[in-house]
């Protein structure tokens, strides 16, 4: 009786033991799943922060930030350039699906799984310096002006909340090399842009970024720039991609990349 109890009691070990084995080859394979399936990190043409050419690689701080949590994370992913508008409605829409450098706001808030933020801009009113008759000292102001800005941005979002109307005083194009054209062509008299980027833009557009000035500093717009996944991406990868910009941020090598682009420095508290 004893031996025929003691048999039972290892037997019920076993089947314990064999459970829980097998519980925990169950959860590996799904993390391994999860962490296997293919991710498509979504942006646009954008230098100093991302820059497309063509069958190369692309480049800028922002794409070896992404670059560097791609690794740190072990994810399959790719890196995709489209216009804004179409990388906004796919990283919306989509599974599986990163987009970065995008303005946060409480109306974007619940639409994507926030990551965390990469740097910051300063949002401005730019206009030709030969343009000695535009005056502007608030939001309202620039309303007598024709104004450009960018589709599905969040300018476009907040010059539509501040009264602007489509095709009266707001024009809304789909890449920026169009937004700098319609200005110097006199079709807008006013760029909404950012302290960072309009000059390399300009440039890369082949016009003159010495002929624009920033006259006025949008005083009430959100500045932060950041990563955030689609509301169907799972959140075993959000979670993993939050712990490596954590570790990204408090390491040296943040700093490094802003240098590397003659970026200014930038604290983020991880």
């Amino acid at each position: 009786m004893t031996i025929a109890l003691f048999s039972i009691v290892l037997e019920m070990r076993d089947v314990a033991s064999f459970i829980k084995t097998l519980t925990c080859m169950l959860l590996t394979l799904v993390s391994c799943h999860v962490v296997a399936e293919k991710i498509t990190f979504v942006t646009e043409d954008l230098p100093p922060l991302q820059i497309e050419q063509g069958e190369l690689p692309p480049t800028g701080a922002a794409i070896d930030i992404v670059n560097w949590l791609i690794k740190d994370a072990n994810l399959d992913a790719t890196i995709v350039f489209y216009p804004w508008a179409r990388s906004y409605e796919i990283a919306l829409n989509k599974p599986n699906v990163v987009i970065f450098s995008m303005l946060r706001s409480p109306e974007r808030e619940p639409l994507f799984h926030w990551i965390g933020q990469i740097y910051t801009v300063r949002s401005f009113f730019a206009s030709l310096k030969t343009r000695n008759d535009i005056r502007i000292d608030s939001v309202e102001d620039a309303k007598q002006y024709a104004v450009g800005t960018i589709r599905h941005d969040l300018a476009e979002s907040y010059l539509l909340e501040n009264g602007f109307i489509p095709d009266d005083n707001l024009y809304v194009s789909t890449r920026y090399p169009v937004l700098w054209q319609m200005l110097f062509s006199g079709r807008t008299d006013i760029a909404f842009t950012n302290s960072v980027l309009w000059r390399y833009v300009i440039e890369r557009t082949g016009l003159d970024p010495n002929k624009v000035q920033l006259i006025y500093q949008i005083p009430d717009i959100s500045s932060s720039l950041y990563i955030a996944a689609s509301l169907h991406t799972p959140m075993a990868i959000v979670e993993k991609l939050k712990a490596s910009l954590k570790k990204l941020l408090a390491s040296a090598d943040y700093q490094t990349i802003l240098a590397k682009w003659q970026l200014p420095a930038e604290k983020i508290d991880p």
